[in-house]
């Protein structure tokens, strides 16, 4: 049993995964940013110790993007989980192909998506992740990173709103039912939403222009959920980067 653990800005993600990648249980938690050596001691104890023992995990594999979170995280994990795991980066994952100028700052979320879409998916490929920022990143034919563009999340972009034009209310992340608002609120919503889809779809567009004909549009990430209805040209793909580090384990563990 392998546990995957993703934590983003705003969400830990955790997929179990047995030997067949079955994916045995899936939970969202809260990144917490302060006071991490209890939080994180008591989230470890609470939530990770009983799964861990219930469903007889081998050992975990972590992909994080909050730099001042990992290090006490992973260290935690391993001394209260008493099993091996591995931290992903590019150090860490030495096959992985990358493009990019300082191949270096590539992230592990990156790393985590693009071994996802390799396992599953035809390429070339884009895949749109949508967390607390947007980011898509383009694969080549070859399994190789091409690299990306990130933009604001919608959270991001909905809080800008309200913090820089203060009389303007807050408004709920949600796809309203038609694009023309007929009040303030419902406005800003289309204005949010279908702003945001609009920016998905156009990005990639001219993105798989630029990889070339038969590009697959993938779709991951937590706001992937409220908006995929909506983008009925990508392949909405919930677990990707979990998978993708299943995958990466596979490769470290092969005999």
């Amino acid at each position: 049993m392998l546990l995957t653990i993703d934590i983003g800005n705003s969400n830990i993600c955790i997929v179990l995964y047995d030997a067949h990648k079955q994916r045995l249980f899936d939970a969202r938690y809260e990144t917490m940013k302060t006071d991490l050596e209890s939080a994180y001691a008591q989230w470890i104890d609470t939530q990770i110790i009983p799964l861990v023992e219930r469903y007889h995990t081998q050992r975990f594999i972590l992909s994080s993007v909050v730099p001042a979170v990992t290090p006490t995280v992973f260290r935690l994990l391993t001394e209260l989980l008493m099993l091996p795991g591995h931290n992903i980066s590019l150090a860490s994952v030495p096959h992985f192909n990358v493009k990019l100028i300082q191949p270096k700052d590539i992230g592990a979320d990156f790393i985590g998506t693009s071994y996802g879409v390799y396992a599953a998916h035809r390429l070339p490929a884009i895949v749109a992740d949508l967390g607390s920022a947007t980011k898509l990143s383009a694969l080549n034919v070859n399994e190789t990173f091409e690299g990306g563009v990130i933009i604001p999340g919608i959270r991001i972009s909905r809080d800008a709103l309200s913090s820089f034009i203060p009389h303007l209310p807050t408004i709920d992340i949600e796809v309203p039912s038609s694009v023309i608002g007929r009040d303030t609120i419902s406005a800003m919503e289309s204005g949010l939403m279908y702003g945001h889809i609009e920016a998905v779809r156009g990005l990639a567009s001219r993105m798989a222009a630029e990889l070339g004909e038969g590009t697959v549009k993938i779709l991951t990430g937590g706001f992937a959920a409220v908006v995929y209805p909506y983008l009925p040209e990508f392949i909405y793909e919930p677990h990707l980067l979990n998978d993708g580090l299943y995958e990466i384990d596979r490769q470290l563990h092969r005999k």
